[in-house]
């Protein structure tokens, strides 16, 4: 039996940003909750060689992508060495 929704694809995220410190995290999570937008986060496995201690990709869905990209350049401009823009589909094909 199919059903409707069975055709539907449901991956629709994509990866805002990678962030490399706590407190950048901590930011852009308040910022994203103040402005409601829903979010998760991805902690990718650490290489062996890898510069950062932390790293945290930040993942949103498609119709607030643009909105979110704007409240990461509000906060913390075009070079900040805390954060790295992605804006990319999100790799994982869940069906």
């Amino acid at each position: 039996m199919e059903t409707i929704y069975s055709s539907l694809k449901v991956n629709n995220e994509y990866e805002l940003c990678s962030v490399y410190s706590e407190e950048a995290k901590n930011l852009l999570e308040q910022a994203l909750l103040k402005a409601r937008i829903s979010y998760y986060m991805n902690y990718p496995r650490r290489r062996l060689f890898d510069r950062h201690k932390f790293n945290c990709v930040f993942c949103v869905n498609e119709n607030s992508l643009a909105e979110a990209e704007d409240i990461v350049y509000d906060i913390f401009g075009e070079e900040d060495p805390d954060i790295k823009m992605i804006s990319r589909k999100n790799p994982v094909d869940y069906l």
